[in-house]
């Protein structure tokens, strides 16, 4: 066995993906974000940012996905499949909004079914609700470009898994992107 596989094996028995936690995180997004921003390009970036944030504080993520270095940010291996799950099951829906350009046509999470936190410990709950208020407001556009300023984005290669330790070579003050 390779080096790389046996890390990529032993990844997934440590870091298995609990698949009603990451179901329920979200919904809390999708419940928690409705001006009509939560399309799946920031629902990408809020997974991003809390995992990223809480690995940072507590040494592992809420979802326990893995990322990858793609033109538009950090995305979670698993998310896409997810959502389709949770659409196919009836909690979610996304609808498609079209936009000015076709290329930019948004897809809003929309939450079918209520929130409930009973899948979240102290700490994950108050990251949830720290990353939703910080990024409320913004846009997927905005949110990525917020990103690709941070050290794991920047420091990986793309197409590449994002190492979860390069967190700590992050700044909270954008100097990453003078680089």
């Amino acid at each position: 066995m390779k080096i790389n596989q046996f890390k990529s094996w032993w990844y997934l028995i440590l870091n298995m993906v609990d698949k009603r936690k990451y179901k329920a995180v979200i919904l809390f997004f999708a419940n928690k974000i409705r001006n009509d921003t939560l399309g799946k390009v920031k629902l990408m970036k809020l997974l991003y940012f809390s995992d990223f944030d809480f690995f940072e504080r507590y040494g592992k993520s809420i979802t326990g996905d893995r990322y990858v270095r793609l033109p538009l940010g950090p995305v979670p291996e698993k998310a896409e499949d997810i959502i389709k799950e949770m659409e196919l099951e009836g909690s979610i829906k996304t609808e498609k909004v079209k936009m000015p350009h076709p290329m930019s046509d948004k897809h809003l999470i929309v939450p079918i079914k209520p929130l409930t936190l009973e899948h979240f410990s102290k700490e994950e709950l108050e990251m949830l609700e720290l990353t939703a208020q910080k990024w409320e407001k913004f846009n997927g556009r905005e949110m990525t470009d917020a990103s690709h300023g941070e050290a794991p984005w920047i420091a990986t290669k793309p197409s590449c898994i994002i190492d979860y330790n390069l967190v700590y070579y992050r700044n909270k003050y954008n100097e990453m992107n003078k680089m």
